[in-house]
């Protein structure tokens, strides 16, 4: 029986996935899979650091786990791969000691975040269009700018091989922002 751990960064879950293939005797497909997950990975955060340069000004996000406002702050495992691209979390040091707090709207709104991230697409039914009736919100540049993205629910929160989807739909989303679109 082997138990492990979530995994609290990527390099975590590549040792994780190594473990798991020298369990089943399958280190060397392990060890393959794991060196293309990195390099997938670097290739997805290069192709979107000209679009991180072009904008100008910090790109700010807010990250949404469910639709009470809870998100994670980048000492997380999802919050690294957001820093990653050189994203300003907005949740990072509204709670001090909490990881993962809950945010008030009207933090979220003053807050003004430059991009949206639904990881509540599935479960709570969230779309842009939702997000943009809520109260105050129409306001927010993410709203004007329809820069809310809506993540598969269940690959924005595994650490498996599935992270590089994450970080490639992050990409595809900053080259929109440098589109305007």
């Amino acid at each position: 029986v082997y138990i492990g751990n979530g995994a609290s960064s990527l390099e975590q879950a590549y040792e994780q996935i190594e473990q798991l293939g020298a369990l089943t005797g399958h280190l060397d497909v392990a060890v393959q899979l794991t060196s293309q997950m990195q390099a997938d990975i670097d290739a997805a955060v290069a192709a979107s650091s000209e679009s991180v340069i072009a904008a100008g000004e910090p790109i700010s996000y807010f990250y949404e786990l469910d639709n009470t406002y809870y998100t994670v702050t980048s000492n997380t495992f999802v919050g690294q791969i957001f820093k990653m691209f050189g994203l300003e979390n907005i949740a990072d040091g509204v709670e001090e000691g909490n990881d993962y707090p809950q945010l008030s709207s009207e933090v979220i709104v003053s807050s003004n975040p430059t991009m949206i991230f639904l990881a509540d697409t599935k479960c709570c039914a969230q779309t842009p269009e939702t997000v943009a009736v809520r109260e105050g919100w129409q306001k927010m540049d993410a709203v004007v700018n329809k820069s809310i993205v809506q993540l598969d629910d269940d690959v924005a929160s595994r650490w498996g091989p599935r992270v590089v989807d994450l970080v490639k739909s992050i990409s595809d989303s900053l080259a929109l922002v440098k589109a305007g679109k």
